[in-house]
């Protein structure tokens, strides 16, 4: 019988070995969007969601094993039988990768070795890493394919967390929110995007309907307990008709969902402000790249505007730029750096241009002869020095320039959590005015033009106050961390920016409860001890170790193992379809 093991690689994460780069720490925030921020910096770590998926919608009885340690992994080779053992990884990470099958091949030799994820685009993988396999592109299909199962059969959602071990002042960030995948690749095609390339420059829908992903909303809230979610998406807004459809789902439900999610600025302009706050959008994922405006999603855009506007309204903004692109020199790097600054995201991620392995980047720039071959795949990872040949900047530049640019950042706007804090705080202001408003005019939602319009027999908007109340909640997870936010505050600017939040605070919620007081001194307590950690260096946490089996999958629901970190539903909805990598 076929038996099969998805594995990630092997922890610890974050540190300077023989395996990996201290600045390749499986943290997205903390390693390229709140860098340099020390005890303000949100610490989280995301599942490999492509393993659940593929694990939960092929037959052949599968074990999931995520962030293991080198000992948990190999005794679950020695232990497991297995006849299949997948690999997953990006390029950093490919030496992890090859030590793990080195080990596979000698203690289970007659195991067949699949490798998938991101790093199956290095040009010569298969030299790298022993192997007898390797799956690309989109995930289920290719395992149904592999093991000869019906590729055309429904795929179900997983019900995933969208992040495990989150602190924040050394306290745990207790919310919790799950992972909807809507579809993965992006028509925009940027010659740098890895996404773009290895899904062919092509968008496909996972969840192609509203309902769908209404319904896979449900499941997973259902299991985690949760109603917040990240969608995970290029562009989820590409779709129009399928973010309607969700709303009007969560309307006719009464189901007030908040999500997480990515969306470029053109895409914004035409769904409107006020049709994304109906829909609950929380939180934006928006690439702002250059000033030099290189790409259509931004031209003709004005940027500051967009991102307050969406800051006002509640929508918290992650805008996304890119250091050392092939017009930055010593002079206009510093333009695009102050520039991205001044757009006054409330968080702000800087990331290195660089020839990804698949991306026409890489093709063009091997061919030109730019890439540094003898740059080691474990530094290439967007954060330190660039792999590349840049006219204008050195190795050791490239590095500093980064770093310096995520400083400038923190100095200017202080900590992101307290900008967060005060965007939230600001769209519960404005959705309450804009109830209150509503009712005196006798305005209604217009779901054909996404506007609020005067309503011949207006009634009272039940559904706008769950997006009330959901706002409320929203700004009242930050007030425990707004003290510490002061206390430790990079200068007298932000502390006084924390002070006046908490000011806000207290006049539109009135005093602290009591059990908010106690949160806040916890608070207090555990960012004093972080921050006599941190001295020493970034405090790195390992993720937990994730095991999940599912021992039959012809109908059967599969029966958690103990080390499962969530409950599974005991029903499953069937999504329309959906993909994965190894």
């Amino acid at each position: 019988m076929k038996k099969l093991l998805l594995a990630g690689v092997f922890k610890p994460f974050g540190v300077s070995d023989e395996y990996g780069e201290a600045l390749c720490t499986m943290e997205l925030l903390n390693n390229q969007v709140t860098r340099e921020q020390g005890v303000h910096s949100p610490r989280s770590n995301n599942p490999s969601f492509g393993l659940y998926i593929m694990a939960e919608n092929i037959e052949v009885p599968t074990t999931v094993l995520d962030f293991p340690s080198w000992e948990e992994f190999t005794k679950e080779v020695r232990e497991g039988n297995y006849t299949h053992i997948g690999l997953s990884f990006i390029a950093p990470n490919v030496i992890k990768a090859k030590r793990m099958a080195e080990y596979v091949r000698k203690q289970s030799p007659s195991a067949i070795i699949i490798l998938g994820g991101h790093g199956t685009s290095i040009p010569n993988v298969t030299e790298i890493v022993t192997c007898d396999e390797v799956c690309r592109g989109e995930g289920v299909t290719w395992m149904r394919r592999y093991f000869g199962e019906n590729v055309d059969k429904p795929v179900l959602h997983p019900v995933v967390h969208s992040a495990v071990k989150k602190f924040v002042y050394g306290a745990p960030i207790i919310s919790e929110a799950g992972i909807i995948i809507t579809g993965v690749g992006c028509q925009n095609t940027c010659r740098f995007c890895a996404t773009t390339h290895k899904f062919d420059k092509q968008y496909t829908a996972f969840l192609s309907t509203g309902e769908d992903v209404f319904n896979a909303c449900v499941k997973t809230g259902a299991a985690l307990k949760v109603s917040d979610f990240a969608l995970m998406d290029e562009n989820f807004g590409k779709s129009p008709r399928r973010a309607r459809e969700l709303l009007e789902n969560m309307e006719r439900n009464g189901r007030a969902f908040t999500f997480s999610t990515f969306s470029s600025a053109e895409t914004i302009g035409k769904l409107g402000i006020d049709f994304l706050v109906r829909l609950g959008v929380k939180f934006l994922w928006i690439g702002v790249e250059s000033k030099a405006n290189l790409f259509d999603k931004t031209k003709g855009i004005d940027l500051n505007v967009l991102i307050a506007d969406l800051q006002n309204h509640g929508i918290t903004v992650l805008a996304s730029a890119i250091l050392f692109l092939e017009h930055h020199d010593k002079e206009t790097i510093h333009e695009d750096i102050d520039w991205a600054i001044s757009l006054e995201s409330d968080l702000l991620q800087f990331m290195q241009f660089g020839p990804i392995p698949g991306t026409r980047l890489y093709k063009d720039y091997d061919e030109e002869g730019k890439l540094l071959k003898d740059i080691p795949w474990p530094r290439q990872h967007g954060q330190d020095e660039i792999w590349f040949v840049h006219p204008s900047f050195t190795l050791k530049e490239t590095a500093e320039y980064t770093k310096q640019a995520f400083i400038k950042k923190y100095h200017t706007h202080g900590p992101g959590v307290i900008n967060m804090a005060h965007t939230y705080l600001k769209g519960y202001l404005t959705m309450k005015r804009l109830i209150e408003d509503n009712e005196k005019k006798g305005m209604a939602w217009d779901s054909k033009t996404l506007k609020y319009v005067k309503a011949g027999s207006p009634k009272p908007d039940e559904f706008l106050k769950l997006r009330l109340e959901a706002m409320r909640q929203s700004a009242l997870e930050f007030r425990p961390i707004l003290k510490s936010a002061e206390l430790y505050a990079p200068n007298l600017e932000s502390a006084q920016k924390a002070r006046m939040i908490a000011q806000k605070f207290d006049e539109t919620f009135g005093k602290k409860t009591f059990m908010e007081n106690v949160m806040s001194v916890a608070v207090r307590a555990l960012a004093f001890v972080e921050y006599i950690r941190s001295q020493n260096g970034v405090v790195m946490r390992q993720p937990p170790t994730i095991r999940h089996t599912w021992p039959d999958r012809k109908g059967k629901v599969p029966q958690a193992s103990s080390e499962n970190r969530w409950v599974r539903q005991r029903e499953h909805t069937p999504a329309t379809t959906t993909t994965a990598d190894v």
